[in-house]
């Protein structure tokens, strides 16, 4: 039952990520660029990926910061807590990435500029396993040419 639930779970986290945007998918990042602000953070309750309204004005200042200096490469990088099962939170990651995607999307930037990253569970801090760390709940949008 439960590797039914997994399996089902991850197929639709596949089909949202292949539906919403043009957004590319990659295993890594590239650096922000330094002459232009940034990084900027979402960060999620657990197991959520409902964007805050403090996420959603750290992603409109960096659509607007994408769009006015012509960025061509808009990477978020989704992470997820030690909580919970490993396969789910790579899941998770992904999908809180590509939640962030759509709204930069929403924002005007170009989807084809996107690129989405999860990075799961083994991203996370083992030294902080029990203590609420939020920053092991985020997506970190970066900028670059």
């Amino acid at each position: 039952m439960r590797s039914r639930r997994l399996l089902s779970m991850l197929f639709v986290a596949a089909a949202a990520i292949a539906s919403t945007t043009a957004a590319s998918a990659a295993t890594k990042c590239p650096s922000q660029a330094t002459n232009i602000p940034g990084p900027y953070y979402v960060f999620f309750d657990i197991g959520s990926t409902k964007i805050n309204a403090a996420g959603m004005k750290e992603i409109k200042e960096a659509a607007q910061r994408a769009k006015a200096m012509y960025v061509t490469r808009v990477c978020m990088l989704g992470k997820a807590d030690k909580q919970g099962d490993e396969k789910l939170n790579a899941a998770l990651s992904v999908k809180r990435a590509q939640a962030v995607a759509d709204a930069l999307v929403k924002e005007g930037v170009d989807p084809k500029y996107i690129i989405v990253v999860g990075k799961g569970e083994p991203y996370g801090d083992w030294l902080k396993l029990f203590e609420d760390n939020e920053n092991d709940r985020s997506v970190k949008i970066t900028l670059a040419k």
